[in-house]
Protein backbone atom coordinates (compact mmCIF):
# COMPACT_ATOMS: atom_id res chain seq x y z
CA UNK A 1 0.00 0.00 0.00
CA UNK A 2 1.15 3.96 -0.27
CA UNK A 3 -0.58 7.17 1.39
CA UNK A 4 0.31 9.91 -0.32
CA UNK A 5 0.01 13.86 0.01
CA UNK A 6 0.34 16.69 -2.37
CA UNK A 7 2.37 18.45 -0.44
CA UNK A 8 5.75 17.35 1.44
CA UNK A 9 4.79 15.81 5.15
CA UNK A 10 5.30 17.59 8.05
CA UNK A 11 6.75 16.15 10.74
CA UNK A 12 3.94 16.24 13.62
CA UNK A 13 2.29 14.10 10.55
CA UNK A 14 4.88 11.89 9.91
CA UNK A 15 5.48 10.87 13.42
CA UNK A 16 1.49 10.57 13.89
CA UNK A 17 2.12 8.05 10.72
CA UNK A 18 4.73 6.03 11.60
CA UNK A 19 3.36 5.52 15.51
CA UNK A 20 -0.04 3.83 13.36
CA UNK A 21 1.68 2.03 10.35
CA UNK A 22 5.41 1.94 11.33
CA UNK A 23 8.66 2.67 9.24
CA UNK A 24 7.78 3.53 5.66
CA UNK A 25 9.87 1.06 3.07
CA UNK A 26 10.31 4.04 1.18
CA UNK A 27 9.74 7.72 1.23
CA UNK A 28 10.19 10.97 -0.96
CA UNK A 29 8.02 13.19 1.84
CA UNK A 30 4.72 13.10 -0.27
CA UNK A 31 4.29 9.21 -1.12
CA UNK A 32 5.01 6.81 1.69
CA UNK A 33 5.50 2.96 0.85
CA UNK A 34 3.96 0.71 3.24
CA UNK A 35 4.78 -3.39 2.88
CA UNK A 36 2.26 -3.81 5.70
CA UNK A 37 -0.04 -1.58 6.96
CA UNK A 38 -2.54 -3.54 8.79
CA UNK A 39 -6.40 -2.43 9.54
CA UNK A 40 -6.73 1.16 8.38
CA UNK A 41 -8.95 3.12 10.52
CA UNK A 42 -11.02 6.20 9.61
CA UNK A 43 -10.32 8.31 12.82
CA UNK A 44 -6.61 7.39 12.59
CA UNK A 45 -6.74 8.69 8.99
CA UNK A 46 -8.46 11.99 10.04
CA UNK A 47 -5.72 12.39 13.06
CA UNK A 48 -2.94 12.20 10.31
CA UNK A 49 -4.99 14.39 7.13
CA UNK A 50 -5.28 16.78 10.42
CA UNK A 51 -2.04 16.96 11.74
CA UNK A 52 -0.79 17.10 8.06
CA UNK A 53 -2.92 20.18 6.87
CA UNK A 54 -4.13 18.36 3.89
CA UNK A 55 -5.96 15.12 2.31
CA UNK A 56 -4.26 11.92 2.93
CA UNK A 57 -4.56 9.30 0.10
CA UNK A 58 -4.05 5.32 0.48
CA UNK A 59 -3.72 3.31 -2.96
CA UNK A 60 -4.04 -0.37 -2.51
CA UNK A 61 -1.24 -2.10 -4.93
CA UNK A 62 -1.67 -5.55 -6.52
CA UNK A 63 1.96 -7.68 -6.86
CA UNK A 64 3.89 -6.37 -10.13
CA UNK A 65 2.34 -2.68 -9.58
CA UNK A 66 5.17 -0.02 -10.03
CA UNK A 67 5.46 3.02 -7.90
CA UNK A 68 7.53 6.09 -8.95
CA UNK A 69 8.44 8.60 -6.09
CA UNK A 70 9.41 11.83 -6.96
CA UNK A 71 13.14 11.76 -7.60
CA UNK A 72 12.29 9.05 -9.98
CA UNK A 73 13.34 5.78 -8.25
CA UNK A 74 10.56 3.37 -9.32
CA UNK A 75 9.60 0.28 -6.33
CA UNK A 76 7.80 -2.84 -7.76
CA UNK A 77 5.11 -5.14 -5.20
CA UNK A 78 6.33 -8.44 -5.10
CA UNK A 79 5.02 -10.69 -3.11
CA UNK A 80 7.35 -9.78 -0.04
CA UNK A 81 6.72 -6.03 -0.66
CA UNK A 82 8.01 -3.10 -2.13
CA UNK A 83 11.83 -3.91 -4.50
CA UNK A 84 13.39 -0.98 -5.58
CA UNK A 85 13.64 -1.20 -9.05
CA UNK A 86 17.78 -0.84 -10.68
CA UNK A 87 17.81 0.96 -14.12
Amino acid sequence: MSMNFDRPVNEAALAKIKEIFGQPTASDGKTLLFDEMGEIDSRDMKKIANLAKQPAVIEVHGDGDIKELGDGTRYKVTPRGWRKLTG
